[in-house]
């Protein structure tokens, strides 16, 4: 009788403990602040995503995009590719959706580490903007683009990110040239797409 009741109040001990772990555990959540600096293949960037809840943070960010592009006018022979880059600014809102799966899973969830969908809205302006050659001029413009994409912590302080998507550009100084002089054609807006592959360092 002694040897089932231990046995009785072992099980019952060991199950209260158990429930008591899974009441201590955190639930998934977005970090409450990230500052960092990010390098990519076509600009750089300083960023910092804030919590409004679990899974949504509101990344915001301002650096330059970089761009070569070719120049063919009339009178020249042949192409000749410029370098410029043009004044970045931008906010998105992420719905890191994952993450409590993968906390599940047993898998790191620092840094924001999971996967999310986005609404990217950027700042385009021409007012800041550098280049190597006076024929190029970077067009103001406003991009919504919904996005998805993946976030990784490498280090303690290392991260990645991956995402593309699709939406539309508004040149907000009215027009966008194309095609090669004298045939050249004016439009206010454009469809745009959205791919990044970038390497940062987490403040």
């Amino acid at each position: 009788m002694k040897i089932i009741f231990l046995a009785f109040f072992s099980l019952f001990f060991v199950s209260q403990a158990s429930a008591q772990d899974q009441t201590n555990l955190a639930p998934a959540s977005v970090e409450k602040s990230i500052y960092g600096v990010q390098i990519g293949f076509l600009g750089a960037w300083l960023y910092n995503e804030s919590r409004l809840n679990d899974e949504f943070a509101l990344r915001s960010q301002v650096g330059f995009d970089f761009r070569v592009e070719g120049i063919r006018e009339f009178e020249s022979f042949g192409p000749n590719s410029d370098f410029y880059g043009i004044l970045h600014l931008s906010l998105e809102p992420r719905w890191y959706y994952n993450l409590d799966r993968r906390l599940k899973k047993g898998k790191n969830i620092d840094r924001n580490s999971g996967n999310f969908v986005a609404l990217l809205a950027s700042l385009n302006l021409e007012s800041v903007s550098f280049t190597t050659n006076d024929r190029i001029r970077s067009l103001d413009q406003i991009r919504f683009v919904p996005k998805w994409g993946i976030r990784r912590r490498l280090g303690k302080h290392i991260s990645y990110e991956a995402g593309f998507g699709f939406g539309y550009a508004f040149f907000l100084n009215n027009t966008e040239r194309t095609g090669f002089f004298p045939f050249r054609n004016e439009r206010t807006s454009n469809f745009s797409v959205d791919i990044h592959l970038r390497i940062g360092f987490d403040l």
